[in-house]
């Protein structure tokens, strides 16, 4: 590798979106700690301006509200730019097999490298904890906030109460999403 080769941009890898379904048999250790499912899951992705884009983003919503899952789905932009496909459904099941419909809908699209992660909702007491998918890395890891701060307790007992059965993530690479629309 030569010095000029740290010029060149680097090619993301792929997302992996198949691990998506190893949150759900997981669910239920988490009610261990008093985490229920809300059944509320989000796609989030980097906006583009490209006309294509928003034709694509009207045809994913027309066929997310199209198929055998029940569920209501919204596209909506968060305070910082990023936009959102939100998506209420009535299980968690039916959520991850929404989220991974929405995800192969961006990838044929064309729009792979815009895939952010996506998020699952789970309350404990009325405060929301998410379970947050990077598709980078094909790993989950939990996000507890607590008003402007985290839950970094909470976030580390989820963290060993499932990395047997879940793909969890390194300490390194859990970042906080403030501004999750659900």
């Amino acid at each position: 590798m030569g010095f000029l080769d740290f010029l060149k941009p680097r090619k993301l890898p792929p997302p992996t979106i198949e691990a998506l379904f190893k949150l759900p048999p997981v669910g239920v250790t988490m009610e261990q700690l008093g985490l229920q499912p809300t059944g509320m899951s989000g796609v989030c992705f980097r906006s583009i301006g490209a006309r294509d884009f928003e034709q694509m983003k009207v045809d994913m919503v027309n066929i997310l509200n199209n198929n055998s899952f029940p569920a209501h789905y919204e596209v909506s932009k968060d305070e910082y730019g990023f936009t959102w496909v939100v998506i209420d459904s009535n299980s968690m099941s039916d959520g991850v097999s929404n989220v991974y419909l929405a995800s192969q809908l961006l990838l044929e699209g064309g729009f792979g490298d815009h895939i952010l992660v996506a998020v699952f909702r789970f309350d404990k007491a009325d405060q929301p904890v998410y379970w947050i998918y990077n598709y980078r890395r094909a790993r989950f890891y939990p996000f507890a906030p607590r008003g402007k701060e985290r839950d970094a307790a909470l976030e580390y007992r989820l963290r060993m109460l499932v990395m047997e059965a879940l793909p969890v993530d390194t300490l390194d690479y859990w970042f906080p999403i403030w501004g999750i629309p659900f």
